[in-house]
């Protein structure tokens, strides 16, 4: 009587598992949408491009730029004062706030210039074609406060301690967008002739330093956790493009390359030629405790792997780097800023930004796309994308190689 009672048992909860992953296999009828993306940022006019494109059906032979529309009606509107933004057909899906077909360009900056996104307030996106029409809103977030973060000291594998420095990351506070502005149009200049003061961190190799995504930070930021979802830190290099000859070892230390001399040969040409000089980039063993490691390899496995140029017979040809600029996800305060975060020396900007509820709600539960059966989140209304908004902080520090 009792095994019959277990086997009754059995039976009724196989039952309820077979009903509970039970499909709903009733058939969707596909209907065309439009997908649309954009963004906007605190404190700036409108410097993203809105992607405007159609959705296809699975079986629908069509190739993807034959999705791009290119005559929708484009606005963003201030809900709180009515102001509209119109924006125009740049091709490709693409449009921006500017009429580049006017011949008075001037009148036209000054209106996009004038158009500035203010914290604390909510815009509405409205994208129309033909007869569809999709709208989304975003409220953008109040302004991002950082400060540098006072860490205790690193413990390295071999049980040594690393300080973590202290540096300046309010440096480029209160910048107007005309200052942002002439500041990437000119970094160096404009960092000298204003006597911003930058931080130097020594960028070093090493089984404490270079070895993982818990290696030792160089600094660390400070923010308010609490307020925000998600932040994106940007690591923008101001010197990636700096174009030098290949280093080489000085044996006769005498300031001059001499013929037999060893030098980094890395566009592999057995020529010693120009180089992105300030790329980040080692192939040096005995560095690591594991002798068959150099920087390079590990940098492959922790980032992506190097790029190499394509062949135009310079020397571009096969010479390595490293995408620019990096943009991060993080959501934990303080923010350890490691070796992960730069692929070449010299100055950088760091950009600290907060996001709305529409990129949160967006991107979880799926955030590296790898699921492509899972449908974000869309905010618009009858479509599809994103329109976010987000608030940002910058600072300059520069990145040195470690004296041996």
């Amino acid at each position: 009587m009792v095994k019959k009672i277990k086997l009754a048992i059995q039976f009724i909860t196989i039952s309820l598992i077979i009903q509970s992953c039970s499909f709903d296999d009733n058939t969707i009828n596909y209907e065309e949408q439009l997908v649309v993306f954009a963004s906007i940022n605190a404190g700036f006019p409108v410097y993203d491009t809105v992607f405007v494109s159609r959705t296809a059906e699975v079986n629908e032979s069509v190739d993807s730029e034959d999705l791009y529309i290119e005559n929708a009606d484009v606005r963003l509107i201030n809900i709180s004062d009515g102001s509209e933004l119109k924006f125009y057909s740049l091709g490709n899906g693409r449009y921006y706030p500017i009429d580049m077909t006017v011949q008075n360009l001037d009148s036209v900056f000054s209106y996009w210039v004038d158009y500035v996104i203010s914290s604390g307030t909510t815009y509405r996106l409205v994208v129309t074609h033909e007869d569809n029409s999709v709208i989304a809103e975003t409220n953008v977030p109040e302004k991002i406060e950082i400060t540098s973060a006072e860490m205790s000291e690193f413990q390295c594998p071999d049980e040594s301690t690393e300080p973590v420095s202290i540096i300046d990351v309010n440096n480029l506070e209160n910048f107007t967008f005309e200052q942002m502005l002439s500041l990437n149009l000119n970094p160096l200049e404009y960092i000298e002739a204003n006597n911003i003061n930058v931080d130097s961190v020594e960028f070093k190799i090493g089984d404490c330093y270079t070895k993982s995504f818990a290696s030792a930070p160089m600094f660390g930021v400070d923010y308010n956790q609490d307020d925000y979802n998600t932040i994106q830190i940007i690591s923008n290099a101001l010197e990636s493009d700096v174009v030098g000859l290949e280093p080489f070892d000085d044996e006769n230390q005498n300031g001059v390359f001499d013929e037999g001399e060893n030098f980094s040969d890395r566009n592999r040409n057995g020529l010693r030629d120009s180089c992105y000089i300030n790329l980040i980039y080692s192939e040096q063993k005995g560095l690591f405790d594991n002798d068959s490691l150099d920087y390079n390899s590990l940098a492959n496995i922790w980032k992506e792997p190097l790029k190499r140029g394509a062949a135009d017979g310079t020397w571009r040809e096969n010479s390595p780097y490293r995408n620019n600029p990096w943009l991060w996800n993080v959501d934990i305060s303080p923010s350890p800023i490691m070796w992960l975060y730069f692929d070449y020396y010299g100055h950088y900007m760091m950009t600290y930004k907060s996001t709305s509820d529409s990129y949160f709600n967006y991107f979880k539960g799926d955030p590296v796309g790898q699921n492509i059966y899972l449908l974000p989140d869309s905010n618009f209304e009858e479509g599809l994308g994103v329109f976010y908004s987000s608030s940002s902080t910058s600072f300059i520090v520069k990145v040195i190689a470690a004296t041996q």
